[in-house]
């Protein structure tokens, strides 16, 4: 490491790791990534890798009081939130936010109240002790996990009582909620703050296809922009942005799940208010530019989150039509996954993000660690998106270990063709 080089600690190694990483080497920092996991993915990217458990406040802590990082950085995991907090008041770096702003923003329930007292349009809700008044279908969730994890459709009475003790099994805080189960299609809003201003930076369609009959679907597919825009900022934007004003979300990036009603109003019913798992962020950075990662780089080590007024960029409404893709893949050992370096030569894909490499297991029926890999596509037109599409499901290979083909759930593109 060269003497003057600023080093920079990134807590959390997981695959969706990997982009942070690669952004502050770009940058110019020597990254040191930790996870108790000695062979956890995003490792082998970073120039060092620690094998200090993330939320081992303490060890971290004697680790940065000999290494004296200049700045910390937690990854995409939400559960490493506190951990991280915790750690940079200790150290007294910069933090772009505090315990009481991440505790109301990682749980369902805290959020959910938060949207209707500031008149954000939500998802109905059912009392767990008025069971009588429940409509089916309904959906019970933990209220707080994320990724998917314990998440249930339910029809009838015996299925919410298994759904409920499924969703309490993955809540730390022994609790969960049940909501109105939305058949109307899903959107994903994002903003970036600065200095307390929300800049609205862009918004996405989310696909998804089912893998069994219970459990939640799982996306295949974001396009951007959304052709709910316009009904989202007429009903919701404004809504929105005073809510992370009100409840000091001053710094940083964060995103809002939603599905829209009958009525083509979109309803937010849950948030992340991180640098996003599924990395949209490597389309939004191109079509805006505005990097969350250089965001949350920048943050670390300064304090701010840029030099430059950000509001000036925001541009929601680009005339880029893009996709993440998102294929899917049966539970099961990947013998071999082809066709990667091939699809990330294709003019319009602007990162290829696997999510695993060959030997390795997927598990988690049900729950993102069906996605196989991130594909992020930047086209000028919705033919040439198309035409990207269906090149990567022909490059695209995952077989198992008796060769047969573990890709399930395939995007239908021409939902581009007919709604774009």
């Amino acid at each position: 490491m060269c003497m003057k080089q600023k080093k920079i600690l990134i807590l959390g190694a997981n695959p969706e790791t990997v982009s942070l990483i690669r952004k502050a080497q770009e940058m110019g920092f020597y990254t040191v990534v930790t996870d108790y996991n000695p062979d956890a993915y995003a490792k082998k990217f970073a120039d060092q890798g620690l094998n200090i458990n993330a939320v081992d406040v303490d060890a971290l802590e004697a680790w940065a009081l000999k290494e004296k990082p200049d700045g910390i950085l937690v990854g995409v995991a939400e559960a490493l939130l506190p951990a991280y907090c915790e750690l940079c008041r200790r150290l007294n770096k910069p933090c772009y936010s505090t315990k009481e702003v991440f505790d109301l923003m990682v749980r369902k329930d805290f959020f959910k109240d938060a949207c209707r007292k500031y008149n954000v349009p939500t998802i109905r809700e059912f009392d767990p002790d008025k069971k009588e008044e429940i409509i089916y279908p309904v959906i019970v969730k933990p209220v707080d996990s994320c990724s998917s994890k314990g998440i249930s459709v339910c029809r009838n009475e015996k299925e919410l009582e298994e759904a409920i003790q499924y969703a309490l099994s993955y809540s730390a805080s022994g609790k969960y909620i049940i909501e109105e189960f939305m058949t109307g299609d899903e959107v994903i809003s994002y903003y970036v703050m600065q200095d307390g201003n929300p800049i609205f930076v862009g918004m996405c369609d989310r696909y998804t296809a089912r893998v069994n009959d219970h459990s939640a679907q799982l996306p295949n597919a974001y396009i951007f922009p959304s052709r709910y825009i316009d009904s989202y900022i007429e009903h919701s934007d404004e809504a929105i942005r005073n809510m992370i004003r009100a409840l000091h979300l001053d710094n940083g990036s964060i995103f809002f799940q939603c599905f829209v009603d009958k009525d083509g109003i979109v309803r937010a019913y849950e948030p992340g208010y991180r640098l996003n798992g599924a990395q949209e962020h490597l389309i939004l950075s191109k079509v805006s530019g505005i990097d969350a990662k250089e965001i949350y780089i920048n943050y670390a080590v300064t304090g701010k989150v840029s030099d430059r007024d950000l509001s000036l960029l925001g541009n929601p409404k680009h005339k880029e039509i893009c996709c993440k893709l998102s294929p899917l893949v049966r539970l099961g050992k990947i013998r071999s996954i082809e066709g990667l370096q091939e699809i990330a030569a294709l003019r319009d894909v602007v990162s290829v993000n696997p999510s695993y490499e060959d030997g390795d297991t997927v598990t988690g029926e049900g729950t993102l660690k069906q996605i196989v890999c991130r594909f992020f596509i930047v086209s000028e037109s919705k033919e040439d998106l198309i035409h990207t599409i269906e090149e990567i499901y022909r490059l695209l290979k995952v077989t198992d270990e008796d060769g047969e083909d573990m890709l399930i759930g395939y995007f239908d593109t021409d939902l581009i063709r007919s709604r774009y």
